[in-house]
């Protein structure tokens, strides 16, 4: 464990002992899991050497779980579920689509759409009236592919490896964040609050 990584020396140290066969862990504070890989550079790290040390990067946020002792269940409007479509794509399942009753079924069936239902917290003495209790992260997982590692050799700005990893099949910290929602773990506006890039 290399606590965090904040000069050029602790970062040669952390990729110097990758190159031994140790698996090493560390922190790095930046806006974007994709900003790890220029932030090193910039460090002073060789190209060369982060392109074959780094297996994945993990950017994390942490939000706030609904209470489940006064968590409502409720159909959000069109706009909310076009947005979760939207951002979702291809990780919407039909596992994640409810229908909360039969005449909602016939008018999706009729329009040609699903509804969602969705939870929110209420408020209770059990959480201090806020509708939330505890804490959930939500990831962005940056795999280290051999494009990635082509982008880093070629000291390609975070933008492009960000649009790299997302074509190779990265979940975005707001898609991770939607599928909690779907879970109803926590509201749509908790995950708003903290992961809208």
């Amino acid at each position: 464990m290399v606590g965090e990584i904040r000069d050029g020396e602790t970062a040669d140290l952390a990729i110097q002992a990758s190159l031994t066969g140790h698996l090493v862990f560390s922190t790095l504070h930046t806006n974007s899991a994709a900003g790890a890989l220029p932030r090193l550079l910039d460090m002073g790290a060789e190209t060369f050497l982060l392109a074959s040390s780094i297996n994945c990067v993990v950017a994390q946020r942490v939000l706030r779980k609904i209470c489940p002792d006064c968590r409502v269940e409720y159909n959000p409007p069109q706009v909310v579920v076009e947005d979760i479509k939207h951002a979702l794509g291809n990780l919407l399942t039909e596992e994640h689509i409810k229908l909360s009753s039969e005449e909602e079924k016939d008018l999706a069936e009729v329009e040609g759409k699903s509804t969602f239902k969705l939870a929110k917290g209420e408020g209770c003495d059990k959480c201090g009236g806020s509708g939330f209790k505890g804490r959930i992260a939500i990831f962005k997982v940056l795999a280290v592919t051999e494009k990635i590692g082509r982008l880093i050799l070629e000291r390609a700005p975070s933008g492009k490896i960000e649009e790299t990893a997302v074509e190779e099949g990265m979940v975005k910290l707001i898609q991770d964040g939607y599928l909690k929602v779907l879970e109803k773990l926590t509201s749509i506006e908790e995950v708003l609050r903290v992961a809208k890039e």
